[in-house]
């Protein structure tokens, strides 16, 4: 029985968004959007089950569910998507597992790219399998069946192909274009932060096009604008001016959130705002605003400063960045075979043992492997992709690995040649094909070690719904949430003001009212004065609200007065108590922290290097 698993990265949009809707950019002609793949993932993998019922797992909403066919599948509405792609395909009896890195709402395309790896591994297992473009096409369709309004096409290129990309939006015909530049010079440039409100792309995106489709001129010259803001990204890119590119986003975002309300929140201004004043040239919000992730360009000396910045603003900065790979499809069945390593091994020696210069006595062998280990945890948004080599013996007898043996090593530290040391004796007691089969019969073994040794922690706040960042030590992290305390305390206090000056005001109000009733009762006019009492009301104010104690230095002048004075002294007390219990909650909940250990799956740990290293006194 076949599986199928499919993987995909996701996008950050740099310019051009919006636009890639039919019809609108039939109205701006040169219409192009301009997006790169990041290094967060979708994955679907589709496995065969024998049976005749469907099963799903959903597994960044926790969700599990069977069902017994397609129509009972049909009646669930967070299986929608799931239900139109298996109709399409005509399939049951299967089992589907999903899986994503990006945060949801997070504006980087997740949902698109997920469509793209569900989609094609099911279209693997029916046995006709779709590429390319006619794969954007049909998951394009099947989307705008599902959502009931056009669909975006610019979130499906980045997955399939990966890398930076312009996508020229032409009548009849979208041509994407490879953009030059390295990816690993943009990411030099580039930093991502998510705000830590989701957002709905469906929302504004649909009332743009309803607005440009209306006739609404400011629209319409929004989206031209944009349109040229998208030209003036990519011809930067293809020149290589980062700078000038940043100048682009810039304009980008200036003409973007002048479309309508709602594209800018406060959390993505504070964010902009920070890093521009760090020495970031410009950021913009990804996909339709209203929330999600901020993509900035900067200098790369600026970059640290930037961070630092934006760890003062609500949200996190995401360590995502730019990749040149797209989607990547490991099939599998029943079938018996012989299982093939990752690393390619080969015949010549002198790529497959080498040897270090210098130490001292006979050469032994040892396996150095090196591995790209990738970590995930979606609820705090750390996605970590970590280069390490390891270096273990071989065993003399059988060429078994001894990874209980190892440890981590900087190879750039050695002195690695294809040819042996002349002043060293090498260890021939094995022949070469049983030291091949040992290192060979290790890769699983390898995996495991890494995995056991490869652990990263996060420490998390549930009560604030704060993460850690990476590198973050305890300590600092308990600081951040001190001063999220302070902050909330500090909303508390303005809430709570209001709510005693309204009571305050009532006080104010009763006593006048009295008072207008004891003069209308009253043949003469009333003895106690009306300045008096006001003089007495604006300084026992002016006391409550910065803090002093209510009371007055001068003895009330009447009973009318200490009336108001006392209980007005009884409102701030129960203001003070308030405050304290609200104080003490904060405080609690701010040292309320919790570790979450993030292990690498083995199929999370892909090797890249794997030979066999002769050296003495490793």
């Amino acid at each position: 029985m076949k599986k199928v698993i499919a993987r995909a990265p996701v996008r950050a949009d740099l310019a051009g968004g919006t636009l890639d809707l039919w019809p609108l950019y039939l109205f701006h002609p040169g219409s192009r959007t301009i997006n790169v793949a990041i290094s967060y993932h979708a994955e679907s993998e589709v496995a065969e089950t024998g049976t005749d019922s469907i099963e799903i797992n959903l597994t960044d909403q926790q969700y599990e569910q069977t069902y017994a066919s397609l129509h009972e599948l049909a009646a669930d509405p967070k299986a929608a998507l799931i239900h139109r792609a298996l109709e399409h395909f005509r399939l049951t009896g299967i089992r589907i597992t999903t899986r994503t890195d990006a945060p949801r709402g997070s504006g980087l395309g997740g949902s698109s790219a997920l469509t793209i790896t569900l989609v094609r591994a099911l279209s693997e297992v029916a046995g006709a399998p779709v590429e390319g473009d006619d794969l954007i096409a049909l998951v394009r369709d099947l989307e705008t069946r599902l959502i009931r309004v056009p669909a975006g096409i610019q979130d499906y290129y980045p997955p399939v192909y990966g890398g930076l990309m312009a996508i020229h939006l032409n009548p009849g015909l979208v041509v994407r274009h490879q953009i030059a530049l390295p990816v690993d010079r943009l990411a030099e440039h580039m930093l991502l932060h998510y705000t830590g409100v989701a957002h709905f792309s469906g929302t504004n995106n649909w009332d743009i096009y309803k607005r440009q489709i209306d006739g609404k001129k400011k629209v319409h010259n929004g989206l031209a604008k944009i349109a040229e803001s998208a030209i003036e990204m990519e011809k930067a890119l293809e020149s290589g001016d980062l700078e000038a590119a940043g100048v682009a986003l810039n304009h980008e975002w200036q003409n973007r959130k002048a479309l309508i309300d709602g594209i800018s929140t406060p959390e993505i201004e504070a964010a902009i705002e920070a890093a521009t004043g760090a020495g970031a040239w410009a950021g913009k919000v990804c996909g339709a605003g209203g929330g999600g992730c901020i993509v900035f360009l900067m200098p790369p000396e600026r970059r640290e400063a930037v961070r630092a910045a934006l760890a003062n603003v609500p949200g996190q900065v995401i360590d995502a960045h730019p990749v040149a790979h797209g989607l990547t499809v490991e099939r599998s069945d029943d079938a018996p075979s012989v299982r093939r390593p990752r690393f390619t091994m080969r015949s010549s020696p002198s790529l497959e043992q080498l040897y270090v210069f210098g130490g001292r006595g006979a050469y032994r062998p040892h396996l150095l492997a090196e591995a790209i280990i990738t970590q995930n945890e979606p609820r705090s948004g750390v996605h970590v992709d970590t280069v390490k080599s390891f270096v273990a013996p071989m065993r003399t007898g059988d060429g078994s690995v001894q990874w209980s043996d190892a440890r981590a090593i900087d190879p750039e530290k050695l002195d690695i040649r294809a040819v042996p040391d002349p002043n060293h004796d090498v260890d021939d007691a094995l022949k070469p094909e049983i030291l091949m089969q040992g290192a060979l019969q290790s890769e699983d073994a390898f995996r495991q070690y890494v995995a056991g040794t490869a652990k990263l922690t996060v420490f998390h706040n549930p009560e604030f719904a704060m993460y850690s960042q990476l590198g973050e030590s305890r300590r600092d992290f308990l600081t951040r949430c001190n001063e999220e305390a302070k902050r909330r305390i500090g909303g508390e206090q303005e809430r709570l003001e209001g709510t005693f000056r309204r009571r305050i005001d009532q006080v104010k109000e009763l006593s006048e009212r009295d008072q207008r009733e004891r003069d209308a009762s009253d043949e003469g006019p009333s003895n106690e004065r009306g300045p008096d009492v006001n003089v007495a009301w604006g300084q026992t104010i002016y006391n409550i609200t910065s803090g002093k104690p209510a009371s007055l230095t001068d003895a009330p002048h009447s009973l009318r007065e200490d009336d108001y004075l006392t209980k007005i002294r009884q409102i701030q007390r129960a203001w003070e108590r308030e405050l304290d219990v609200i104080r003490d909650e904060m405080q609690s909940k701010a040292r309320e922290i919790e570790e979450i250990v993030i292990t690498p799956t083995t199929k999370n740990i892909e090797i890249t290097k794997y030979l066999i290293l002769w050296a003495a006194g490793l």
